[in-house]
């Protein structure tokens, strides 16, 4: 083929190739941002106002709530951003917030260290501080208990009894909200002191009390 054939061709060549923005080496991870994210029991390590901090397989990331949040217990109750502690494992449903994917704006968020269901304990008080006690259980250890205005507190006979009537070494039973990731029971519906009561062995934990 001759030289005079050729150019015609290479220039045919060039102009159809095809023509790349000055930017076509972006990073892929720009294309990240508002795409869907999720996390499956990641650690909660900080809480500073509406974001928190959690951690997943050593990485940790930044989870940004707000009004449109949606939060639930583990078994699907109703939550709130409130309810959320250090340490508790969070099921994270979202979207990338930012090119690095290490910040997410959360639409839903599972908290699975609070069970909806209420637990009974029986157990012995180690130690009684202001609204709190410390109690010793047969088979969950220590549970610290916090008493709240509504909580009614009985003894043996079911005759009502005053907070200052329940004392280190006393053996009660306690009806009320268990985390199980920090060991605490909130919102007490009852609390029965057994002091008195002999010949009865009542360890353990009896789950799903309504």
């Amino acid at each position: 083929m001759k030289i005079t054939k050729i150019f015609p061709l290479l220039a045919f060549s060039l102009v159809a190739l095809p023509l790349r923005s000055p930017n076509f080496n972006l990073p892929q991870a720009a294309t990240l941002v508002g795409k869907r994210a999720w996390f499956k029991e990641a650690t909660v390590t900080k809480i500073e106002g509406t974001t928190l901090t959690v951690t997943q397989n050593n990485i940790s990331y930044t989870v940004l709530t707000d009004a449109n949040t949606v939060f639930k217990r583990r078994f699907g109750g109703k939550s709130s951003l409130a309810e959320i502690s250090t340490n508790d494992k969070l099921n994270i449903l979202g979207k990338w917030n930012n090119e690095e994917k290490t910040e997410i704006k959360a639409a839903n968020i599972r908290d699975l260290s609070i069970q909806k269901r209420f637990a009974t304990f029986f157990g012995e008080v180690k130690s009684v501080s202001g609204q709190t006690l410390v109690v010793t259980t047969a088979k969950k250890g220590e549970q610290i208990i916090t008493i709240g205005d509504s909580t009614k507190l009985v003894n043996r006979k079911m005759e009502t009894i005053t907070f200052a009537d329940i004392l280190a070494g006393h053996r009660i039973r306690i009806k009320g909200l268990w985390d199980r990731a920090n060991n605490t029971v909130t919102e007490v519906k009852q609390i029965k002191d057994f002091t008195f009561l002999q010949g009865v062995d009542e360890g353990g934990i009896i789950p799903n009390y309504r």
